[in-house]
């Protein structure tokens, strides 16, 4: 079986190879940079979840070998914690947090979607975000690593690196591949 990834960062490639290989160990896992749609730093869940699927769809179109395409977003989005309802907001009246979505389309047949990676953003770099800076290169500057989000990503430096950007990834496509695993829930 062949799954083409609408990424060449090795964290999505990797965390998309070790998610399907639960399932199939006859899985071939490749990488093809394919543009989002979205903008480089996407700024609410619906950019994030579009971003994901422009990917997915574009791959599986590039490839024409390929079983299923895979698109992988991260972004941000703004909930007030303080609201009952977690409202999403815009324009900086709440928290900052991260967010990331999965769109997993098979050819010829139903997309999966599935999303996460939930964890709120420093103030200081929120800021930054609001005022059009990227996540990633914030967070290669201030950690002084280079490359951050092709390595543990933002959730592995704030944890620590007791999480990592690959292991919170493999989690997301998990859940977007539930139709595929469990087609009999869903009709």
């Amino acid at each position: 079986m062949k799954v083409v990834v609408g990424s060449k960062n090795p964290v999505k490639v990797g965390a998309v190879e070790d998610a399907f290989e639960r399932y199939w160990s006859d899985c071939e896992v490749l990488g093809i940079d394919v543009p989002s749609g979205v903008g480089a730093q996407p700024m609410s869940e619906k950019e994030t979840m579009s971003g994901a699927r422009q990917r997915a769809y574009a791959v599986l179109e590039l490839d024409q070998e390929a079983q299923y395409g895979v698109g992988i977003e991260g972004g941000v989005t703004e909930f007030d914690p303080s609201s009952p309802n977690w409202t999403g907001l815009r324009g900086g009246k709440g928290k900052l947090f991260e967010c990331a979505w999965v769109c997993i389309v098979k050819r010829g047949g139903p997309e999966g979607l599935g999303g996460g990676l939930y964890f709120e953003l420093p103030d200081a770099i929120a800021k930054r975000i609001r005022n059009g800076e990227e996540l990633g290169p914030i967070m290669s500057e201030l950690s002084e690593s280079e490359n951050v989000k092709q390595k543990m990503g933002a959730i592995g430096i704030f944890s620590k690196n007791q999480l990592d950007r690959r292991q919170a990834y493999e989690q997301i496509v998990l859940s977007a591949m539930i139709k595929f695993v469990s087609p009999e829930w869903f009709g």
